[in-house]
């Protein structure tokens, strides 16, 4: 295991063997399929402590690599009070596969956390993943999410702020092609006062690809000062994709701001002509106007290399799918 100051890294093997992981694994309610999956056939994976205080100068990178049959991960990571860090999980592999990944994230007392999951399974793997989260008092969490392959993927997004002054922001880019079906489902919690989330998830469909997403944030009776928004906006570039979206609030307190909306369309043919008649051919200029509807998304990360990174990974598929 490679050795950072202040951050100690276990194999979840050896943690699976002792049975100190075990209260963890349980799954989150009765019809939890995706964490009964994993709890039933785990058999590796990382845990993950970062001390109370620790900044972290360079992200943290736990990786899933899967080379076809079955493969059943779960990432365990604490970040103590007041620690910084950027963590990096990709869902990658080759050949066909059944993956199911659990990742979960307890968040102490001021603690700031960036947390970017890359899944770019193969075309003939199905992808089952589940992302925890618990947000205590005054702590940060930001979640990007892209999901760029898959022949079948369901990611689950199940966080709950359990401290006030807890700050939940979700930025997704979901990217289909083909014959694919993407499934991105959230489940937000606000069980405490002044407490606060943004939600923004863009979605580019091409081929017959098909994709859901469902949001729901739950704001509960105590929940006063909540302030939470939620976006989804699609992009179609073919006539017969197709995604659905069902955005929900479940609001129990009376002094909330909270909010949401949808958006579907395709490439605007003004905008298409405009770009063709200064030169750019027509693959050229259609990629030109998918990265400026999903790069508002990126750019919001702070930092540059991750940034170019996923630039670059969004030029790889629309020179594949576009």
């Amino acid at each position: 295991m490679p050795v950072i100051d202040g951050v100690i890294v276990q194999r979840l093997s050896e943690k699976l063997t002792d049975g100190s992981i075990a209260p963890g694994l349980d799954p989150y309610g009765t019809d939890d399929a995706i964490g009964a999956l994993n709890t039933a056939f785990v058999a590796d994976g990382y845990f993950v402590d970062i001390a109370d205080g620790a900044e972290l100068d360079k992200p943290v990178e736990l990786q899933n690599l899967q080379a076809g049959g079955q493969t059943h991960v779960r990432l365990a990571v604490r970040v103590g009070a007041g620690a910084k860090a950027v963590i990096v999980e990709r869902q990658t592999g080759e050949g066909a596969a059944l993956v199911s990944s659990v990742s979960q994230l307890l968040l102490d007392e001021g603690a700031d956390v960036t947390w970017l999951i890359v899944q770019e399974q193969p075309d003939t793997a199905t992808h089952l993943a589940q992302f925890k989260a618990h947000l205590g008092k005054n702590s940060k969490l930001t979640l990007f999410v892209m999901n760029a392959g898959g022949k079948l993927v369901r990611q689950e997004i199940v966080v709950k702020t359990t401290g006030e002054g807890a700050d939940f922001t979700l930025r997704g880019i979901n990217l289909l092609a083909g014959d694919t079906h993407t499934d991105v489902t959230m489940v937000l919690d606000h069980a405490v006062p002044h407490t606060a989330s943004t939600e923004v998830i863009r979605n580019v469909v091409t081929g017959r690809a098909r994709g859901v997403f469902q949001g729901r944030i739950n704001v509960h009776q105590y929940a006063q000062k909540t302030n939470a928004k939620m976006a989804c906006n699609t992009l179609l570039l073919s006539d017969d994709g197709e995604f659905s979206t069902k955005p929900e609030l479940e609001i129990f307190a009376d002094d909330v701001v909270c909010g949401h909306g949808a958006t579907v369309t395709e490439i605007d043919h003004s905008h298409l002509f405009y770009l063709m008649a200064r030169g750019i051919d027509e693959k050229s200029a259609r990629g030109l106007l998918v990265k400026a509807f999903v790069a508002e998304v990126i750019e919001e990360l702070d930092d540059e290399a991750i940034v170019e990174a996923l630039e670059t990974r969004l030029d790889g598929w629309f020179a594949t799918h576009g």
